[in-house]
């Protein structure tokens, strides 16, 4: 995926701003840290799949003809609804799956072989599930409170955990070394970056790094692309065009979240909130990231340039 230096430069200041703060800073307020992820999530994280409607149409609309959106809305609320089930009946599997999906997604982002995308892209996952055992445990106790299997889980997995973290530092160290004997500046950027992620991961609070990574780095750099293919030569122009596109799908999920919100705890600081934007997120990321692999395996354009978008 192609990435602008300056997104780049401003995810690794993120997130080492974050990593900063959770080491030397206070304790944020759970309150104030449930209103950051959900601020997040909404302004960044909801329209960069606010536009799956046209992945949608590209992907139903051969076969469907101008019924596309049946076979489209059918197919995802299908998909949401099976992942809102397994949170509900069997949490442990449903995390491991939401993980891995999540992971190939994130891949995307990264540069380099296949397997080197998937260990850096999925760093958010294993990395806090490493270093922050409790409070992941208890995070995702929050979003599937009948999932009381999961610091076991943890507990199971941490040598797989270590080991993961071990190839990363020895990937990270060799591809350091060969940024700086080659003086190639666009791989030291991104080992810097993954440096910044890594320490913000073991140093912040879970909901920091993962709403820095989620919003301010993978859904960032989608909205970049979506804005230049939109309109090439003024992408300004574009990222305004995306999201007046995007817009009535994601109003519609951040209201959901909320009303999930208030059914599921109401304060604004309590489980309920994570919960809602967690399973909220889950549950159209799953079909999202199906619908793009779908459009990519039949090398459909979701998202047509200029004035279809």
């Amino acid at each position: 995926m192609t990435r602008a230096a300056p997104h780049a430069l401003a995810a690794t200041a993120l997130a080492a701003a974050a990593a900063l703060g959770g080491f030397f800073g206070p304790t944020a307020p759970p309150a104030a840290l449930a209103a950051g992820l959900a601020a997040a999530v909404a302004v960044v994280g909801l329209p960069h799949g606010g536009l799956d409607h046209l992945a949608g149409r590209s992907v139903f609309g051969p076969s469907a003809g101008a019924w596309w959106p049946l076979p489209f809305l059918l197919s995802y609320l299908a998909v949401a609804a099976a992942v809102l089930v397994g949170w509900a009946v069997a949490p442990l599997a449903t995390a491991v799956v939401f993980f891995a999906v999540s992971a190939a997604h994130f891949a995307e982002t990264e540069r380099g072989p296949w397997w080197r995308r998937v260990l850096f892209g999925s760093l958010g996952i294993w990395l806090p599930l490493l270093a922050r055992p409790a409070e992941s445990a208890a995070l995702l106790t929050w979003v599937a409170p009948t999932g009381v299997e999961f610091t076991e889980a943890l507990l199971t997995w941490r040598p797989v955990l270590i080991g993961l973290a071990i190839a990363a530092v020895l990937i990270w160290a060799a591809d350091s070394i060969h940024a700086l004997r080659h003086a190639d500046g666009d791989a030291l950027a991104d080992v810097v970056r993954l440096a910044a992620f890594a320490a913000m991961f073991t140093l912040a609070p879970v909901v920091v790094g993962f709403a820095v990574a989620f919003a301010g780095w993978h859904s960032a750099a989608e909205l970049g692309r979506l804005a230049v293919q939109a309109n090439p030569a003024r992408p300004a122009v574009g990222l305004r065009a995306v999201l007046l596109a995007a817009a009535p799908l994601s109003l519609a999920a951040a209201l959901l979240t909320t009303v999930g919100a208030y059914a599921f705890g109401g304060r604004l600081g309590s489980p309920g909130v994570v919960q809602a934007v967690f399973l909220g997120l889950s549950a159209v990321a799953v079909p999202h990231i199906l619908l793009h692999a779908v459009a990519g395996r039949r090398a459909a354009d979701p998202y047509p340039t200029g004035g279809d978008v």
